[in-house]
């Protein structure tokens, strides 16, 4: 058990449909708001939140552009590279996905030679941006796969806030549950 500024807390927003301009969406909820709240509340609490940004917009653009890349095509930031290698080392059931989607890297959450995690680290949280399930292109495929396993990309994401940050606890936001559409909400 860690105290409070040691704990590692991984913040996952959603994104669907898989596009820079849809991620954090969710109807009548503000994720990055929420986010921001949570933040807030985590720093008062002793949670070490690092120079997280404290205002919805600031905490947008740190996750949703990467400094690095061209202005004429904005990129999510990419908060860290994994090689095929490890990502195998890592990822005891990486070899059971290839049934449906090859072999790794893949050409989802890939920059062609490594599996690519989205988002940003500050202190001890990490905001990260969760993958596509692969099957927006052709959602027909879920219902006739044999079996609907996430893509190496997806997995990537979720063995690099295990085995590599070290996540405590995983807060998903932005995702769609029936409750909220419900009267009285």
């Amino acid at each position: 058990d860690r105290s409070l500024p040691d704990k590692k807390i991984a913040i996952t927003i959603f994104s669907f449909p898989p596009d820079k301009g849809n991620v954090g969406t969710a109807a009548y909820l503000d994720v990055f708001d929420s986010i921001k709240a949570v933040l807030k509340q985590m720093k008062s609490e002793g949670y070490d939140i690092g120079d997280a940004p404290l205002d919805k917009e600031a905490i947008m653009e740190s996750v949703l552009n990467d400094p690095e890349a061209r202005i004429s095509s904005p990129e999510l930031n990419v908060a860290y590279r994994m090689s095929t290698e490890e990502y195998y080392d890592l990822t005891p059931y990486a070899e059971d996905l290839e049934e449906n989607w090859g072999p790794a890297p893949g050409n989802l959450n890939s920059d062609g030679v490594n599996l690519v995690v989205y988002g940003k680290q500050f202190g001890n949280v990490f905001i990260g941006v969760q993958p596509s399930f692969g099957y927006e292109g052709d959602p027909m495929r879920l219902l006739f796969a044999k079996s609907a396993s996430p893509h190496h990309g997806f997995a990537a994401y979720y063995t690099y806030l295990e085995k590599i940050f070290g996540a405590d606890a995983v807060l998903h936001f932005g995702t769609h549950g029936s409750l909220e559409f419900m009267p009285g909400k």
